[in-house]
């Protein structure tokens, strides 16, 4: 996509939802739950080149282009007890820059810990009693979300989803949440598996910030 395309009025935008995430325009996380409950999380980010150099362009050159380099993961983890890093790659493609992370975990609560650290728009709960995890994406759209930018927004975003998946030794379910928790169905453009050894749920990012107050997802094993 060239450049000319982008609509001045559109960049503001644009730039926030780029800067709400970190530059990061995909996410996906996998959760695998052990018996006693350690287990192990790995995350992968997929950050498109061309919204860095946009970015870059509208004067955020001291923004950070990596949601998660692996000095700032490493100091991370250090500040949470029960977390270790098992392996951190990256690798760029013609079109985005891909970044994985495998990290340990010795019981939820590191979990949950670790996932809240990853960004403000996200909280993660973690009840022991119940065995439940719950996370919660907040949506925090701007005055500027007109028809126009978010026509514009889903051309930028085609392609790119928000995936979760867990998995525990026995049954998983998933149930879909509102932003304040509330029981809501799956949304009709998202691809789910709700119960079962292992439950997911995937959608494109787009779907996910046009939804009004967030979503959520409560897994129960």
């Amino acid at each position: 996509m060239k450049k000319r395309l982008f609509k001045r009025t559109a960049l503001p935008f644009i730039l926030a939802v780029v800067l709400l995430f970190g530059s990061c325009i995909g996410i996906s996380f996998d959760i695998q739950m052990n018996r006693d409950g350690s287990g192990r999380v790995t995350i992968e980010y997929r950050i498109s080149n061309m919204l860095n150099a946009l970015g870059r362009l509208d004067g955020n050159e001291s923004k950070p282009t990596i949601p998660y380099a692996r000095q700032d993961l490493e100091r991370t983890l250090a500040r949470i007890p029960g977390t270790r890093l098992v392996s951190y790659t990256t690798r760029e493609t013609s079109t985005d820059t891909i970044i994985s992370a495998v990290v340990d975990f010795s019981n939820p609560d590191a979990l949950a810990s670790f996932l809240n650290s990853n960004s403000d728009n996200v909280s993660v709960t973690y009840n022991g009693q119940a065995g439940s995890l719950g996370l919660i994406v907040h949506n925090e759209q701007t005055d500027d979300s007109t028809a126009d930018t978010m026509a514009l927004m889903s051309q930028f975003f085609d392609g790119y989803n928000f995936s979760a998946g867990f998995s525990a030794p026995g049954n998983s379910t998933m149930t879909v949440t509102d932003g304040q928790g509330n029981t809501i169905p799956a949304p009709s453009n998202a691809v789910s598996i709700m119960s079962g050894r292992k439950v997911s749920l995937s959608m494109g990012i787009f779907d996910l910030l046009n939804i009004t107050g967030g979503l959520g997802l409560k897994f129960n094993w």
